[in-house]
């Protein structure tokens, strides 16, 4: 899909006016155009309608080397073999909120610890949103019965989550050496990515599959993490599902903590509250959709896809109710999210849903925030003034009336 508008200003302008003439008179008919930015956006993600052949294609490669690999890395390493439980796949692909072709996967390798629940205890960080410490009630004990165990991955009694991701990248790094490879890949390049140890499978015409695999522990914890909402706890139950990721904590304008007690902390992560959230309800996944499209026409890095998920779920448990979701009223859902994220922004701060204390945009920059803001609402403007203004926003040609015109 290419720009529309690529000619000088007065050009532009009339050639948008002439389009949209042809396009009222000639292929958006009353009746077919009752909500004509319903209309709009619907064309705007058919442009992005994943390859279901590729789909497939990747899916079964990506099958194949995770069952492949995995019995790999359980021959390479005994404490893996021990611990290793399943996999878990996330991310956007997963939750059907991809915008790009189906060629990036985050698979969670789920370890299951060997302790019996009254053998250990985690808990929230009291001055640390949304990170928590996994501590064995008995290290000693523990250390009797698995001793390598408790030597590699704890400290002080302590899951340590650098210590397994360390272990985890060298346990992927050790299987890779001696690993098969089938077609059809022919190549494997790791790569060490925060949490993640990443994997790029190189096939044979050139094209490439990355794969997160992140180290993960299961557990269910109460919904009390310092700082969450009462709406979140009503509407998503007392207890959650959770995985604890290694990934690190930044103190960068976040509370300050001292280095033991990072070294300690795990990050929470809720994909099975987020999916129940957002699950088959009307416009929710188009409108994170075109969020994550804008945000890639305009190359605002800073706002990675789960803060404008966030948004979307903010605006759900302000009101999930069915009829205001619905996807005749896609665009003015869409309208509202653009509304709502361009609020946070200016303040600097999108709270994170299980711990408003928590700010996943504490990194960006006032000189920043005022430049997207402005942006922002500059295109609200646009796009409540005129709603074929939705085409220019996204810098694509409006397809079907084109064709519906020559």
């Amino acid at each position: 899909m290419g720009s529309f508008w690529s000619s000088p200003e007065d050009t532009e302008n009339q050639e948008k006016k002439d389009i949209k003439n042809q396009t009222q008179t000639m292929s958006f008919q009353p009746k077919k155009l009752r909500n004509p930015g319903v209309t709009y956006l619907k064309e705007i993600l058919r442009g992005i309608k994943l390859d279901e052949n590729l789909i497939k294609t990747n899916n079964e490669i990506l099958k194949d080397f995770l069952s492949t690999f995995i019995e790999e890395m359980k021959k390479k390493d005994d404490i893996f073999k021990l611990l290793y439980q399943k996999p878990h796949f996330t991310g956007s692909f997963y939750s059907d909120l991809r915008i790009s072709q189906p060629d990036e996967f985050d698979i969670n390798l789920v370890l299951n610890l060997p302790f019996k629940a009254s053998d250990f205890e985690i808990t929230y960080h009291p001055q640390v949103p949304s990170y928590a410490k996994y501590h064995l009630k008995n290290p000693e004990a523990a250390a009797k019965a698995y001793p390598q165990l408790l030597k590699l991955l704890f400290q002080d009694g302590f899951l340590i989550p650098e210590k397994v991701r360390k272990w985890i990248q060298s346990v992927v790094d050790k299987a890779l050496r001696t690993y098969s490879l089938r077609f059809p890949i022919v190549r494997i390049i790791p790569s060490a990515s925060g949490p993640a140890r990443t994997i790029k499978l190189m096939k044979y015409d050139g094209a490439v599959i990355d794969i997160d695999l992140v180290p993960t522990i299961p557990c269910v914890l109460e919904s009390k993490q310092p700082g969450i909402d009462g709406r979140v706890r009503a509407k998503l139950g007392a207890t959650l599902q959770t995985f604890l990721i290694p990934k690190p904590y930044s103190s960068t304008k976040q509370a300050p903590v001292n280095d033991t007690e990072i070294s300690r902390l795990w990050r929470t992560h809720f994909p099975e509250a987020e999916g129940k959230l957002i699950h088959d309800i009307g416009c929710v996944k188009p409108v994170i959709k075109l969020l994550k499209l804008l945000r890639d026409r305009n190359v605002w890095k800073i706002l990675a896809s789960y803060y404008l998920k966030t948004v979307v779920m903010w605006m759900l448990i302000e009101n999930s109710d069915k009829e205001y979701w619905k996807e005749d009223k896609m665009d003015e859902r869409f309208i509202e999210a653009l509304e709502k994220l361009a609020g946070y922004v200016e303040k600097q701060s999108i709270p994170y849903l299980f711990s408003k204390r928590n700010n996943l945009l504490s990194k960006i920059g006032p000189v920043e925030a005022l430049n997207i803001n402005k942006r922002l609402c500059s295109l609200i403007r646009d796009v409540k003034k005129d709603p074929f203004n939705f085409y220019k926003i996204f810098n694509v040609t409006p397809t079907f009336a084109i064709k519906n015109c020559l």
